[in-house]
């Protein structure tokens, strides 16, 4: 009878570890994932048709061979190391932790995958069993992301830049309409203020000239005049900011004009102890320009660099040919003191229309916004650097040819003499 027991026993173990190798047969056929086992040494036990789909190889090919044949370098060549070191030390890599790695198929070629690995023991033997999952598409999906992410950064920072341009046009457009308000206040006030500004100029110099120096009330006169001219020059100076003339086109000599412009205001430089230094290279190609506008800008400038030097200095002036940024042949002129300087903060505002460094009631801030409206009609540039304490410089570069720098302009107003440019 116990033999009999004993045997039964027997017969039913035997069946259900038949019946359990069946379901791990089963479930290793079913998996969706690659599933491969090896050994201590590394050596491929088992390997499921979902490995054998995914590596390219059947069962045959790769059962009895180390594991890193289906690893490319540098992997297969670390592998066994990892396997060493682990059954030597018990510190994990892999195991039990799961990561991303690279596959090799029969082919040759290489994916991602996503490898989980655990260790199983029956005895004194150790078995890893490894489930391998083909990531490819999802990766594709991440990068497919990443490129739609960088392009919609890339569509914002586009965006960002075209508001900063669009604001940009706004504030242009506001400062247009602005000075378009100025223009017409100043045709309007010209005649009301210039009529009663002249009768007061007049009655005061008749007033000074009964006066003596001595009266006690000759001083109080004196500030009036000095006032009614000063305003007389702020409403010349908003009529020449606001008023767009007919230009009168012809051949300027850059070197002469300027030349010229010394001699008027040679007398108020002595007096302000400036030397004058003339650099004006020979050659300097003539320009087509509205010789009046241009005396004007010359005008300015110099006052500009003498108020900046008042206990004197050094003012060098220069020409020479040159070119436009776009390869334009161009004249480059240059007035570059010796005086006080400009700050730094201010030299982003320093062409603005009314804004000024001056002391109180010695300048409108319109004469460097006249120069560069003057230069722009021109089609030319206007710079300025400077560095406190050292001194500035203007440099103005004014086209050569008059379809670059007076296109608006017909040929019928150029002067004859225009032929003689270059």
């Amino acid at each position: 009878m116990r033999a009999s027991a004993s045997a039964g026993h027997q017969t039913a173990a035997r069946d259900s570890l038949t019946t359990s190798r069946a379901s791990v047969q089963a479930l290793l056929e079913a998996a969706v994932d690659g599933i491969i086992s090896i050994d201590e040494r590394g050596i491929i036990q088992t390997i499921n048709p979902a490995a054998e789909r995914l590596f390219g190889y059947n069962a045959e090919e790769l059962v009895g061979r180390n594991v890193g044949i289906l690893m490319p370098p540098p992997y297969c060549d670390e592998h066994d190391q990892y396997l060493a070191r682990y059954l030597a030390t018990g510190q994990k890599r892999i195991i039990g932790i799961g990561r991303e790695v690279v596959g090799r198929r029969k082919d040759g070629s290489t994916f991602p995958m996503e490898l989980s690995v655990a260790e199983a023991r029956w005895g004194n033997r150790r078995a890893f069993v490894g489930i391998i999952r083909d990531i490819t598409e999802r990766k594709r999906a991440e990068e497919a992301l990443r490129q739609t992410n960088a392009s919609l950064e890339s569509a914002v920072a586009e965006l960002k830049a075209k508001n900063a341009e669009i604001r940009a046009m706004t504030q242009q457009l506001w400062q247009a309409a602005k000075l378009a308000s100025v223009g017409e206040l100043a045709a309007s006030i010209a005649h009301e203020l210039n009529n009663p500004l002249a009768t007061i100029s007049l009655r005061i110099e008749s007033v000074l000239s009964r006066t003596p120096a001595d009266d006690p009330r000759r001083r109080a006169l004196e500030i009036i005049d000095q006032e009614v001219r000063r305003m007389s020059r702020l409403v010349a100076n908003l009529l020449d900011f606001s008023r767009r003339g007919e230009e009168q086109i012809s051949t300027v000599d850059t070197r002469r004009e300027l030349a010229e412009a010394v001699e008027l205001v040679a007398h108020h430089l002595r007096k302000r102890q400036i030397q004058v230094v003339q650099e004006l290279t020979p050659g300097t190609p003539d320009i087509f320009a509205d010789r009046q506008k241009l005396r004007q800008v010359f005008l300015n400038l110099l006052t500009n660099a003498s108020d900046a030097m008042p206990q004197g200095g050094t003012l060098t002036l220069r020409t020479a040919p040159t070119t436009m940024d776009d390869g334009r042949p161009a004249v480059l002129i240059e007035f570059s003191d010796t005086g006080i300087g400009i700050p730094a903060a201010n030299l982003p505002r320093i062409m603005e229309p009314f804004f000024t460094t001056k002391e109180e009631g010695k300048g409108t801030g319109l004469g460097l916004a006249i120069c560069r409206r003057v230069i722009q009609e021109h089609q030319g540039t206007i710079t300025i650097t400077s560095t406190e304490g050292v001194g500035t410089t203007v440099t103005l570069r004014l086209p050569v040819r008059s379809d670059a720098n007076v296109a608006p302009i017909r040929n019928s107003v150029v002067a004859p003499d225009s032929t003689k440019a270059p």
